[in-house]
């Protein structure tokens, strides 16, 4: 398994999801909560805060999801290398 300091959950939890989409168990308008349990949610709503990504809106289906990992990805780059920006 990957350490947190390797790698963050919402990366593992992107990689099941991208696994299930692929399988065609989900789509990108799932909902949420069939995908993630309570917990896991908790875990990457404080991972969301860690980096600095506060979502406009409420994340409630995969795409929503998708799109917050895409932007804690990149924040967590712009915290990594901020002489790039």
């Amino acid at each position: 398994m990957f350490s947190r300091v390797a790698e963050p959950l919402y990366c593992e939890m992107r990689r099941n999801v991208f696994a299930q989409i692929a399988k065609g168990r989900l789509i990108e308008d799932s909902d949420l909560s069939n995908v993630l349990d309570s917990l896991e949610l908790v875990e990457l709503t404080m991972e969301a805060e860690e980096v600095g990504v506060e979502p406009a809106i409420e994340i409630k289906t995969v795409r929503d999801f998708l799109w917050l990992c895409k932007a804690m990805n990149f924040q967590r780059q712009r915290r990594e290398r901020p002489e790039a920006w």
